[in-house]
């Protein structure tokens, strides 16, 4: 994987521990879990139709460079880019130990 095409910083996030107040167990916050240099290629644009109304997903693909924190990153964790969330829709190994491929759609 050539450094010059790893030109956009994203965040990585996963939440925080649950918070238990005795009588309910709150979801944790999200936290920072690592912050790398990638490779972005957006997807075609899509619409679905959900309960009557129409709907625009943005999508695409992220490329990282496999380290120890890349390489655990999971489903449930949501990407930060360009001050928008995106939700990790798959996460693949790219070669061995080369790189870390995630596919995404745009969360809000």
């Amino acid at each position: 994987m050539k450094a010059g095409k790893l030109d956009r910083r994203i965040t990585v996030q996963r939440q925080g521990p649950a918070a238990d107040d005795g009588y309910t167990t709150q979801p944790g916050a999200l936290e920072d879990y690592c912050t790398r240099w990638a490779s972005w290629k957006p997807a075609n644009g899509r619409e679905t139709f959900e309960n009557q109304g129409n709907e625009a997903k943005a999508g695409g693909t992220f490329w990282l460079r496999w380290d120890a924190l890349t390489s655990a990153i999971l489903p449930i964790d949501v990407v930060l880019f360009e001050g928008r969330s995106w939700d990790i829709k798959g996460v693949q190994e790219i070669g061995r130990r080369e790189g870390v491929e995630l596919i995404v759609v745009a969360g809000d």
